[in-house]
């Protein structure tokens, strides 16, 4: 894609003010959706900024420049994502189910799921993300409080699916109210019966995963 190419000539530069206005002007403009922005031009990006498939020929300090780039791009995009979901469902259209997001212990891979963030947004669900490196025994009282209907955990690093593994126990074991419990990121795609053996309740990749699961809720609602 034209747009991810140049996108990707501002950000190999470390030319933040350049990257984030190329990015706006796309959103604003209307040349791009946000959805197409986060799967095509900033998931891609990410991933060539830290694939954990391939060498990398860039330093550390370099990889915190770039995804800090990103992560600037994905905040100012919020305002967007209110317009874009008032644009899509009237007031008493919106999902009253409450998901939060976050990653396990040592995942520090956040923006990844900040942007799932906005997927559960834009199809009418309230979020709360919790972010990155959420340690299990702040869990419980978390998760008391909030009382989720939906929790998304994501990883990205292999080293931290046991982690997850772990946190989903945890939450199974210690709380009063379950919620159903949903596994996704980079380290759990191409796996078969990831949701099983997560111990999670389902697995969701993609925008269209989480539009089905929004249907699916309007669906038991009307019976």
């Amino acid at each position: 894609m034209e747009y991810y190419q140049e996108f990707m000539r501002h950000l190999e530069k470390e030319e933040k003010e350049n990257s984030v206005n190329y990015i706006m002007q796309l959103i604003s403009g209307r040349e791009l959706d946000l959805v197409t922005l986060y799967n095509e031009i900033l998931r891609p990006a990410l991933y060539d900024i830290a694939s954990n498939e391939k060498e990398q020929s860039i330093t550390i300090g370099q990889e915190h420049i770039r995804t800090a780039i990103v992560r600037t791009i994905v905040e100012c995009c919020y305002p967007f994502v209110i317009v874009e979901r008032s644009l899509k469902f009237e007031p008493h259209q919106l999902n009253q189910k409450r998901v939060a997001i976050y990653c396990p212990e040592d995942e520090y891979h956040e923006i990844g799921p900040r942007m799932v963030e906005d997927f559960f947004a834009l199809n009418g669900f309230e979020t709360i993300f919790l972010g990155g490196n959420t340690p299990r025994e702040n869990l419980f009282e978390l998760m008391e409080d909030l009382q989720p209907d939906y929790v998304a955990i994501s990883v990205s690093n292999y080293y931290n699916i046991v982690p997850a593994k772990r946190s989903i126990e945890f939450l199974r074991n210690k709380l009063s109210k379950v919620p159903k419990i949903i596994v996704g990121g980079y380290a759990l795609e191409n796996k078969k019966n990831v949701a099983k053996d997560m111990g999670a309740d389902m697995y969701l990749k993609t925008f269209e995963d989480i539009q089905a699961l929004r249907e699916e809720e309007n669906d038991e609602i009307s019976l």
